[in-house]
């Protein structure tokens, strides 16, 4: 009978230990919702987009979400692996499951109905319902708001994205910055012309004349700011948001992994920004 029971309780013991969740989040969107929604002791492990999220280093970094390696992932014992559809390799994926690690990719998306179906998939794994219907309450209410901005002649924003070696590439439609910028009571100039994000010319860039022109702030930090940029690319020199000092840094984990927390407080922030009689 003591034999039954020192069983029992093991087995009891075991199962408590193999059903709690241990959650590497692969993206900054999914490490947000993770956070707000209370489920902060699942996590195991963060990628290197989710850093700005862990103010006090708690959690170990297993890198970039596209880059994901094997032994590191699996050296934290997790149970769940979270990312977009951008994660990645798919060998690294595959070698993961076969570890008996549950992967699953969150799809991105930018409308409100996307970011509310991420929270629903990242409730149901941490089993906090109840807290997400809160969270989309109140996200909901902010982007309503956000959406029935009245704006009288918006300013033209336009996100550049400058990685080296590459081609000068610009945001257009059917991207979170171009979401955000339309929330921030501003229009996109290259949404008319460019899907996604694709490579545009100086010249190009200086007939959309865009009143502010966004970088991540990634970018700003190793130009060295606004001179940097237009010391990089002198021509910019012909474009309002250059001539009244408007080229602005932004947070580029803002605008990764679909429209997010983080994104709507990007759209707050713009909006007293580029609208600042509106404050």
């Amino acid at each position: 009978m003591k034999k039954l029971t020192a069983l029992l309780l093991l087995l009891t013991f075991s199962f408590s230990v193999n059903a709690e969740n241990k959650i590497i989040s692969a993206g900054s969107s999914i490490t947000e919702l993770i956070l707000a929604l209370g489920a902060k002791e699942q996590l195991v492990g963060i990628d290197i987009t989710s850093r700005h999220l862990d103010k006090n280093e708690e959690f170990p970094q297993v890198g970039y979400h596209r880059q994901l390696s094997t032994e590191g992932l699996l050296a934290l014992n997790p149970t769940h692996l979270i990312g977009s559809e951008v994660m990645g390799p798919e060998k690294t994926l595959t070698l993961l499951q076969q570890a008996q690690v549950e992967v699953v990719k969150v799809p991105s998306g930018d409308r409100m109905q996307d970011l509310f179906a991420r929270i629903d998939t990242l409730a149901d794994i941490t089993d906090t319902q109840k807290q997400a219907s809160m969270l989309k309450e109140s996200l909901e209410e902010k982007i309503e708001n956000m959406s029935h901005r009245a704006v009288d002649n918006p300013p033209k924003a336009l996100f550049m994205m400058i990685n080296e070696g590459r081609p000068l590439t610009i945001a257009g439609n059917n991207t979170t910055v171009d979401v955000v910028i339309d929330y921030a009571g501003a229009v996109n100039p290259a949404k008319q012309l460019i899907e996604s994000y694709k490579p545009l010319s100086i010249e190009a860039i200086i007939e959309l004349q865009p009143d502010y022109i966004l970088v991540s702030q990634r970018t700003w930090d190793s130009l060295g700011g606004q001179q940097g940029i237009l010391t990089k690319y002198p021509l910019l020199a012909a474009t309002p948001a250059s001539q009244t000092d408007h080229i602005i840094a932004i947070e580029g984990s803002a605008i990764i992994g679909g429209f997010g927390i983080e994104s709507i407080s990007l759209s707050e922030q713009l909006y007293k920004q580029l609208n600042p009689a509106k404050k």
